[in-house]
């Protein structure tokens, strides 16, 4: 896969996880400044994006059974 084709299977999914982390920080009130709300939904972001792109093809590769 390509990185654009990398970016658009995963980021959305990304995206939509990294928000629903920063929400559940900010409803039991761990974070409340506006800055630290940005700073933990990037790191949240960039961290399940890049576990996505690492795991998908580990995870193909071990359920491949090459009848495709």
């Amino acid at each position: 896969m390509t990185l654009r084709e990398l970016v658009s299977a995963h980021l959305p999914n990304a995206v939509v996880a990294a928000i629903i982390f920063a929400l559940y920080d900010i409803y039991t009130g761990d974070i409340a400044d506006p800055l630290a709300i940005g700073v933990d939904f990037i790191l949240y972001l960039v961290a399940i994006f890049v576990g996505f792109v690492v795991i998908t093809p580990i995870l193909d590769r071990l359920f491949d059974d090459g009848t495709a």
